[in-house]
């Protein structure tokens, strides 16, 4: 019976949590609100109120951000691990990450002035360009592309492209100009950045729930979903555009926030299986939740001090990792 109910429950706990997570990011700072100054801030707004200006001005548009990022970057991972059938896979193992930043930084040589209207469209080239190196050098590779070769190439792609960026930093002194980039962060950001980040958001999102149950289907195996009359080929070219849309908006707006793609599909795995039709509405929320708390803790574990978004959740995300790179080492064990 608890089996049974655990799939129908997820998602609302999932979105219930996130609720009180977003409350709870409301209420973190130095300046001290009330529940009167957040319905003042939503319904009688008065900017001379330092409260209602921070909570409205600062708080509400970083909190929505964390949560937009989180649940793009989860569901894009969440689909390229459905499409690739690699449960490693993500936007930051893959390339996307990595190709995103490269490009940003290209964009600031090139452009010293770039904003980010032209920051997202520079995030979705090198994100695109990223993912291409990764599948060409595993299908290049000898014994073609298998779910093994794709993460050691996407790992492979992912540490040259940032090597390559930090150099580039280094040599032409962009520490500062780079900094929100590499790191990966939400810190003083405002209500533009929330809209640009939900220009590519929505619609990426529409397309991975329309895809999720080709998803589910192409997850299984490309002869199975052949064989039920599955367009495999078209199936994967939305994937591939709804990632695109997820993570190149994430990226331009956030930065390289790491692992959040990696490890939410497996926590909304375990609570409704394999179905995407179910996965990818719970590893949105999830992602979204994750985010915020992480946000939460980055600017509340040290008083006085911000530990960069980007820098804790790859934090979080290296420990899990390793976790599951010995659970799966352990199985395969077993099995022999």
């Amino acid at each position: 019976m608890i089996r049974r109910l655990v799939p129908t429950v997820s998602l609302p706990i999932m979105a219930s949590l996130l609720v009180l997570l977003m409350g709870l990011s409301l209420s973190v700072g130095s300046t001290p609100t009330t529940v009167d100054d957040a319905y003042s801030a939503a319904f009688a707004y008065e900017e001379s109120s330092d409260p209602q200006f921070v909570l409205r001005q600062i708080r509400l548009p970083r909190t929505l951000l964390a949560a937009i990022v989180g649940a793009s970057l989860a569901t894009s991972g969440a689909i390229m691990q459905g499409v690739t059938r690699n449960d490693l896979a993500g936007p930051t193992i893959m390339g996307l990450s990595g190709g995103g930043t490269f490009c940003l930084l290209v964009g600031l040589l090139l452009l010293p002035d770039v904003g980010f209207n032209q920051a997202i469209w520079l995030s979705f080239l090198g994100a695109g360009l990223g993912y291409l190196a990764v599948c060409s050098v595993a299908f290049l590779s000898r014994g073609g592309m298998t779910p093994v070769r794709l993460a050691l190439a996407g790992a492979v792609v992912s540490v040259l492209l940032g090597a390559i960026t930090h150099g580039l930093t280094i040599y032409f002194s962009l520490h500062d100009e780079m900094l929100y980039w590499t790191v990966g962060g939400i810190a003083n950001v405002s209500w533009p950045q929330v809209y640009t980040a939900l220009i590519p958001a929505v619609p990426g999102m529409a397309a991975a729930l329309l895809l999720s149950p080709s998803v589910t289907l192409l997850s299984l195996g490309e002869e199975v979903a052949g064989g039920l009359g599955q367009r495999t080929l078209l199936v994967r070219g939305g994937a591939t555009l709804s990632v695109l849309l997820l993570t190149g908006g994430a990226i331009a707006v956030a930065g390289p926030v790491g692992f959040v793609g990696v490890m939410t599909p497996h926590i909304a795995r375990s609570f409704v299986g394999s179905d995407y039709r179910r996965i990818i509405p719970l590893v949105a929320l999830a992602g979204a939740a994750l985010t915020v708390a992480a946000d939460i803790a980055s600017r509340s574990l040290i008083r006085g001090q911000e530990i960069p978004l980007g820098l804790f959740t790859s934090m979080i995300g290296a420990t899990f990792f390793v976790a599951l790179a010995r659970k799966r080492g352990s199985h395969r064990g077993g099995q022999r």
